[in-house]
């Protein structure tokens, strides 16, 4: 990052996302943080000598967090299938392709790994374009040792822009690292544990996987997709109640791939032995169930809610997956991706996408949310289970932010937070989902620092 400006009085129409103060005029920031946020003539009183004052035309938001997002992966698709000069939308769309034309494409092509060269390079290159989506930070939800090395030799060097919480994959389940206690013994490897770092690189939950994939027919259903086929278990219950002891013993909170209604509930299950034989919140661990989009119960949901778990979702592969997960459920698919069960339960809910292997602009993540429209469908479905723009805007700031270990810092315009932000020219409280979806980003801001501003070529670090 380059050196601070002058303390900044940003004026314009600022919606903070702080429940007790919605709206502002005017935001004073110092430094990386906000110093003032309110009308115009109280932000002014609070300027020190020397504030300079800027009047931008849109809203402030505070920035997108994506709360699972493979962005060093996204970042080496980039270096190999998109030209250097392309930009956010042209990205998108080559991964959209990418994705359809294989979607168990590897992240690198070539016989050797990626080096740590490359790691860096990938990094530098998905940042700009994730910055020009409106992105301040994201959750990276299954990082590798080699990919963890990556960022912290990333942060070391000054490199980050993006604030990245990374969630350590130990790779169970894969020859290397075939059971519990090899899991546990890479986890023991790692320096830190989940919620160590700095607002630039923290250490977030681990990464497991319960089930399978639900567009392959393998998420774990508590009724069947056919006959007695209910999916795919990764993990037995008992195992995944020793892993989940031991990791909330140690300090490690986790972020379970759990797609389907019985993947959902023996997780809970296991989430709440962990806190019973440890005396541990899970919430404080920032545990997640992650995607949880097909038949999860009203009553899982009002579990997550009483153990703090976050809902870690992504509306975009229901989106993407929809005319073969249709074909497969039949009626029952009307309800997937039930985000309202999630929200009226009380739980907090992280928005993210899944990027790049699905659709990860928030232009193109919300309106699926708000408006229930599939690719390959007709019309909408399970309108009840739709968001307002503005409460997927929050999952994308405030719920996000939570997953974080951030809430109050990021994803909220108040006094005190990380000045992250950023300008649209549509206000998320106020306009259509068809305007939301067609909206432009004007700015991005991380620690008060502009990281895109529309119409000028970003900065390689």
């Amino acid at each position: 990052m380059s050196e601070a400006v002058a303390p900044r009085i940003v004026v314009g129409r600022v919606r903070t996302m702080d429940p007790e103060v919605p709206t502002a005029e005017a935001l004073l920031v110092v430094g990386d943080r906000i110093v003032a946020v309110g009308s115009l003539d109280e932000v002014r009183a609070a300027g020190p000598e020397g504030t300079i004052e800027e009047r931008v035309a849109g809203t402030v938001l505070p920035g997108f967090i994506d709360a699972h997002a493979h962005a060093q992966r996204a970042g080496l698709k980039a270096l190999q299938l998109v030209d250097a000069d392309a930009d956010a939308r042209t990205f998108s769309a080559a991964m959209l392709a990418d994705g359809d034309a294989d979607p168990d494409a590897p992240d690198w092509i070539g016989d050797a790994p990626p080096t740590l060269d490359d790691r860096l390079a990938a990094i530098r290159r998905i940042q700009p374009l994730l910055h020009a989506m409106g992105f301040t930070g994201v959750v990276d939800p299954a990082v590798t040792l080699p990919e963890l090395e990556g960022y912290r030799e990333a942060h070391r060097q000054g490199l980050l822009t993006l604030r990245v919480v990374a969630m350590p994959y130990p790779e169970l389940g894969t020859p290397a690292v075939p059971d519990v206690d090899a899991a546990l013994a890479v986890l023991d490897s790692i320096d830190g544990v989940t919620g160590d770092g700095d607002d630039q690189l923290r250490l977030g939950p681990i990464k497991v996987y319960y089930d399978g994939e639900g567009m392959k027919g393998q998420a774990l259903l508590e009724r069947a997709w056919t006959g007695d086929d209910h999916g795919v278990q990764r993990i037995s219950a008992a195992d995944f109640a020793r892993l989940a002891s031991s990791c909330v013993a140690a300090g490690w909170g986790l972020g379970v791939h759990a797609v389907g209604s019985r993947a959902v509930a023996e997780v809970l299950d296991g989430l709440e032995a962990a806190e019973r034989d440890t005396g541990r919140s899970v919430a404080g661990l920032r545990c997640q169930l992650i995607h949880a989009y097909l038949e999860p119960s009203g009553a899982s949901a009002d579990r997550a809610a009483r153990l703090g778990v976050v809902a870690s979702l992504q509306p975009s592969i229901a989106w993407k997956n929809a005319v073969g997960l249709q074909r497969r459920l039949g009626s029952r698919f009307d309800e997937v991706n039930p985000m309202r069960t999630w929200v009226d339960a009380g739980v907090t809910v992280a928005m993210g996408s899944d990027a790049p292997y699905f659709p990860f602009d928030p232009r193109e993540v919300v309106p699926v949310a708000a408006a229930r429209r599939m690719r390959g469908l007709d019309e909408p479905i399970g309108a009840a289970q739709a968001l307002s723009v503005f409460e997927a805007v929050e999952a994308y700031t405030l719920g996000a932010a939570h997953a974080c270990f951030a809430e109050g810092r990021r994803g909220v315009l108040r006094v005190g937070a990380l000045a992250d932000w950023v300008l649209l020219d549509v206000d998320p409280a106020a306009c259509t989902v068809d305007e939301f979806a067609a909206a432009r980003v004007l700015r991005t801001e991380v620690g008060g620092e502009t990281v895109f501003r529309v119409g000028v070529q970003p900065r390689q670090m």
